[in-house]
């Protein structure tokens, strides 16, 4: 075959070879924006809504910041859900079992021993008030890789009335005070989720020995349930999920 003729064929195969080059570029970036179209259409519901349901979560905790007495208490929260992250509610909390339950701890018993005095710390009786939360963290977790769980954590402040005494002084007071806490909730289902909350009510307490009442933070644990009204919701809107 003459060398023209070589290249000549040579050349018409480099220009197929480029031909077929750019006639798959377009098929694999179609393939890939096929390919991402579908990834990004893999959307999970939140399995729970919370908008316009209310939520009642009785609890039981005890203190924990007082070294001198001991106080459990059980107690409930009644809130309304407006939106999915706020929420406004009611709280109230009884602290006085009549000896039943809290008491002085050791730590009180060894003061007294050792320097032949009476150490005096406040007591709440019962408290009650009003506050809003907002719940800015929502996710979800596996359980031992046999069940997704999905969790928020909210924050609440708001304004309380507390009655309390305390152990040298055990007649009764009121007064207003504030309240803040940070709780998380664990769903099991649409409608019952286990809460776990830490809180601090701030308030003026009267301490035998101090000509002024003496400001105060009672700091608890508790556990209890998440109760939501009603049972069942609808997804409305792309909003929702």
């Amino acid at each position: 075959m003459p060398r023209e003729g070589i290249w000549a064929s040579r050349l018409a195969g480099a220009m197929l070879v480029c031909l077929a080059l750019l006639v798959a570029q377009p098929a694999m970036a179609q393939q890939k924006r096929t390919k991402f179209s579908d990834t990004i259409h893999v959307v999970q519901r939140k399995p729970v809504l919370q908008k316009g349901r209310f939520d009642l979560a009785p609890r039981f905790g005890m203190s924990l910041n007082d070294s001198i007495y001991r106080s459990f208490k059980v107690g409930t929260n009644a809130n309304y859900h407006f939106t999915e992250r706020f929420y406004v509610g009611g709280l109230f909390e009884w602290y006085n079992f009549g000896g039943v339950l809290g008491s002085p701890t050791t730590a009180y018993q060894d003061i007294a021993t050792q320097t032949n005095t009476r150490a005096d710390s406040a007591v709440l009786n019962w408290v009650g008030g009003l506050e809003l939360g907002f719940a800015p963290i929502v996710g979800k977790f596996s359980l031992f890789n046999s069940a997704i769980l999905y969790y928020d954590v909210s924050f609440t402040a708001g304004g309380i009335w507390t009655d309390s005494a305390s152990i040298a002084l055990p007649s009764a007071k009121g007064g207003p005070g504030g309240t803040v806490s940070i709780s998380n909730r664990i769903f099991l289902n649409r409608w019952m989720a286990f809460n776990f909350e830490v809180r601090d009510n701030i308030y003026m307490a009267t301490l035998k020995g101090l000509p002024d009442s003496t400001l105060t933070h009672a700091a608890s644990a508790s556990l209890g349930i998440s109760l939501f009204l009603p049972t069942a919701f609808q997804y409305s809107d792309a909003s929702d999920e």
